[in-house]
């Protein structure tokens, strides 16, 4: 959202995110234009020298992310742009991205991911992220209330001022996009999700810190034009399926308070599938409240988690499929006029899912 806002002032604006959705390219953009297979060629061949010389000398290897940051760093260098959007990786306080002197730092929410690495609680967790806080700088979030004195206590040891976004936003309404105020202001962004709101907030109120005087009617335009794969897109509307990539319990509640708004009527069938590392019991748990009956498939990965597993923490009628292809061969054709597919559980399935039956 903050990229395409800053790119209709006819500045260069490079965007860093992870992970893909449909191709590797995503990755790496400049103004809506994706790294092409060629220059992402000559970087890879950069790298590749660079890559065996740091192995000869360290005795130690450049990991896959890490290389990617690097790709995209001489690439941005290379055509000079203007800002820099980066998304953190891992955490933050000890990512690879956080070396670089940012202007400003945005946390969208606080959720239970990566937990291996990150800590067990939201209070751990928190401390990760706000790792990417900067002495003298500004700091914007839309977490939840309860942290808030916890960011203030942490960023006011850093001189870091904290803009909370939360209180401003009011009138969420979901149709075929989502509609709120923001102080005081009605906006409309064209993805589906209460939590949209939240996100394009922080949007308008960091590309407004930067620019102060950045004219509505280019973020309007801009909250229009939104298209995020893989983020509660109907990728079918006859017969209605809907997919999203959420890989982890914060985004599954999130996902199900929009189900809620959104279904009227409807009964929601959900296709799961998740890697094996996420808390997929507690995940079941929380669709348990919205699903009509479940489709339990695995996925093409490594850390694939047999569908036989989540079974056991849930009581609604289900059917096993090992292929999530045959699965959606079969079942498309039973989906009914009163009902949603729901395909959810991981980024890396529904990736897969759109490859291999929705390429637009």
């Amino acid at each position: 959202m903050i990229q395409k806002m800053l790119a209709l002032t006819g500045k260069h604006i490079g965007l860093f995110i992870s992970p893909y959705v449909i191709s590797f390219n995503e990755r790496i953009e400049i103004n809506d234009r994706y790294i092409s297979d060629a220059e992402i060629m000559h970087y890879a061949n950069i790298l590749y020298d660079y890559s065996l010389k740091y192995e000869e000398e360290y005795q130690d290897i450049i990991p896959f992310f890490e290389l990617t940051l690097l790709m995209a760093l001489l690439y941005f260098k290379d055509r000079n742009i203007d800002i820099l959007v980066m998304e953190a990786g891992l955490g933050g306080l000890l990512d690879a991205t956080n070396f670089l002197d940012t202007d400003l730092q945005i946390i969208t929410n606080i959720g239970y991911d990566h937990m291996a690495q990150l800590g067990n609680t939201l209070e751990e967790i928190s401390y990760h992220k706000l790792g990417i806080a900067k002495e003298n700088k500004t700091l914007i979030t839309a977490c939840d209330k309860s942290l808030v004195p916890l960011f203030k206590e942490y960023l006011d040891k850093k001189n870091t001022k904290l803009i909370y976004v939360n209180p401003f936003i009011k009138n969420i309404e979901l149709k075929e996009y989502t509609s709120f105020t923001f102080k005081d202001e009605s906006y409309k962004v064209s993805l589906l999700g209460e939590y949209q709101a939240y996100n394009a907030s922080i949007a308008i109120e960091a590309v407004k810190y930067m620019l102060p005087d950045f004219p509505k009617d280019f973020i309007d335009y801009a909250l229009a034009n939104i298209f995020w794969p893989g983020r509660m897109e109907y990728i079918s509307k006859n017969p209605k399926i809907l997919i999203d990539g959420g890989h982890n319990i914060h985004a599954i509640k999130a996902t199900v308070k929009t189900l809620y708004m959104l279904k009227g009527k409807a009964k929601i069938k959900v296709l799961f599938s998740a890697l094996y590392d996420k808390d997929y019991k507690k995940m079941i748990e929380e669709l348990n409240k919205i699903a009509s009956f479940y489709y339990f498939t695995g996925l093409d990965d490594l850390r694939k988690t047999d569908p036989n597993e989540f079974v056991k923490y849930t009581y609604i009628p289900n059917k096993i499929y090992n292929s999530f292809s045959e699965c959606l061969d079969i079942e498309i054709k039973n989906i009914k006029q009163d009902e949603i597919l729901f395909i959810t559980g991981s980024l890396h399935f529904i990736s897969q899912v759109r490859e291999k039956y929705f390429k637009k």
